[in-house]
């Protein structure tokens, strides 16, 4: 038997509702506003969920996955890059893959 994850549908329609009383009611309707909220609620809902199971599968990452990790990241934060730099990320991404697999 597999558990399933649940999600807090009490805090998805709290911010669901939150989002209808911002809202120009009037101007699109109730029913068309809700719509989005909800969609949105639930997005967020997920995007937070997904984000926790990154950030512990992060803690659980060895410390040279960490350390290559954060090499692409300078590198991808750069605003100009150079010859050096592309052939840098691209031996950096196959040791990512080395050591994932």
């Amino acid at each position: 038997m597999t558990t399933v994850a649940r999600y807090n549908r009490k805090a998805i329609m709290t911010a669901a509702w939150e989002i209808v009383r911002k809202a120009n009611v009037a101007l699109y309707g109730f029913r068309v506003i809700m719509r989005r909220a909800l969609k949105a609620a639930w997005a967020n809902a997920k995007h937070e969920r997904a984000m926790k199971a990154r950030q512990e599968k992060q803690k659980q990452a060895s410390p040279e996955v960490l350390r290559i990790q954060s090499e692409i990241a300078i590198l991808e934060s750069k605003t100009h890059w150079g010859q050096p730099d592309y052939a840098r990320i691209g031996v950096l991404r196959a040791a990512l893959r080395a050591v994932l697999c």
